[in-house]
């Protein structure tokens, strides 16, 4: 987990180095050339748009992109529980617990 101020970007590359042959989904926040490449070393495709200012439009697999909103609503869901929206615990394994009781919670109304 990173801290709320940190930006993903800068632990990213971190959390998808493990990652072999898989496609990445992003959004335009994700774009940059280095996490691309990193990606791409790693024999990853990345579904990421490119940003508004970019000079040359980066094609990326819309269909893919597409179920980026089913995580997001899901994520949405979870962060109706104000404990996990603000982040209350300091420990990563209590939160992980908290998460799993709120998909619990979900599943079962």
């Amino acid at each position: 987990m990173a801290g709320g101020e940190t930006h993903e970007l800068k632990v990213a590359a971190e959390l998808s180095r493990d990652r072999v042959g898989c496609a990445v989904i992003g959004d335009r926040g994700y774009d940059s050339d280095e996490f691309r490449e990193e990606l791409a070393g790693n024999n990853n495709r990345a579904v990421i748009p490119g940003r508004k200012n970019r000079r040359k439009a980066i094609a990326y697999d819309k269909e893919k992109y597409k179920k980026r909103g089913l995580i997001e609503r899901v994520f949405g869901k979870l962060k109706e529980n104000r404990r996990l929206a603000l982040q209350y615990e300091k420990s990563d394994i209590l939160f992980l617990g908290f998460i799993c009781m709120a998909f619990i919670k979900i599943f079962l109304s």
